[in-house]
């Protein structure tokens, strides 16, 4: 921590809040939320030709995104801000850039937007899965429960809490939730927690060191790919039988070809579990991902016939 706290200008305190923030993890959830106001279906729900449905999905996506994905972040920095210092030392907090007491003010003011923003719609279900996503966000960062601990239940935590709420909010802010959403949003939550068991891999040096069980860890790079592996295209394949089962078979094709495609790479990171190659699997899977979480919203929503 660098004692001289006076001497960092107020410009370089604003940009360090919001790095705690972490915009580019507000993406995915800000994604999905649209994803699920498509969900809501072009007849009864999301309007593309109103523009005060807009609004309203530009104010769900800032409580999904900004907001709630922020108070995550921050809430995340600050109880993990002893393994920053090893595995990433330039974040705010161990760089000394703010001090504890800014950080803690970060989390609760974002975490209180996000609750206030969720009354704005009116919807209790959507105050209620506000509520939930703050509660695992807080329970996945903060001592005794931690879920990121216990490696089995921290991916699914934030799967769960990134994507699948997100959606339920998105649709929930212009129709009532269907059973063909709900389980589509807990298959694309599956999906992302596949993905985070293999974000474990980049913090492993950090985590052995201070003693922070990650599924890494405890089972080894090369285990842990095959466990993240198994668990994408499993839900991969999933939405593909719904969407065989729901006779959209041009739908099949493409998470059929979204399962296939990144096999290549999946292979490769395996032989040689490199930083290199790890970023060369991500660059080849997860835009696949981001449209299968579209064509899903629109094949949920009824766009399709």
């Amino acid at each position: 921590m660098i004692s001289t706290e006076q001497r960092v200008s107020l410009s370089r305190k604003i940009r360090a809040h919001i790095e705690l923030a972490d915009p580019v993890t507000w993406i995915s959830p800000v994604l999905v939320c649209f994803c699920g106001a498509l969900a809501s279906g072009y007849e009864r729900g999301f309007d593309w030709t109103r523009p005060d449905h807009w609004w309203l999905m530009l104010l769900g996506a800032l409580m999904t995104g900004p907001l709630g994905t922020g108070f995550s972040q921050s809430i995340n920095d600050y109880f993990d801000r002893e393994l920053d210092a090893i595995n990433d030392p330039q974040r705010p907090i161990p760089a000394g850039i703010l001090t504890l007491n800014e950080a803690r003010w970060n989390w609760i003011v974002l975490g209180t937007a996000t609750m206030l923003v969720s009354l704005v719609f009116g919807q209790p279900l959507i105050v209620v899965l506000a509520f939930v996503g703050i509660v695992l966000s807080v329970i996945y960062s903060m001592p005794p429960i931690k879920l990121k601990k216990h490696f089995w239940l921290g991916p699914p935590a934030v799967g769960l809490g990134y994507v699948s709420m997100s959606w339920l909010a998105g649709h929930l802010i212009f129709a009532p939730l269907t059973w063909q959403s709900v389980v589509v949003a807990l298959i694309n939550g599956g999906l992302a927690a596949g993905l985070l068991f293999l974000n474990d891999i980049k913090s492993v040096e950090g985590d052995r060191k201070l003693g922070l069980k990650s599924l890494t860890v405890a089972i080894g790079v090369k285990r842990t790919l095959i466990v993240a592996y198994v668990t994408i295209n499993t839900f991969e394949a999933l939405l593909m039988i719904l969407a065989l089962v729901w006779g959209q078979y041009w739908v099949a094709l493409f998470m059929l070809l979204a399962l296939v495609a990144p096999i290549y790479n999946q292979i490769k990171l395996y032989r040689e579990p490199t930083q290199q190659n790890y970023v060369r699997y991500l660059l080849a899977s997860n835009p696949f991902v981001a449209l299968i979480q579209i064509i899903s919203g629109f094949l949920v929503g009824g766009y399709f016939g």
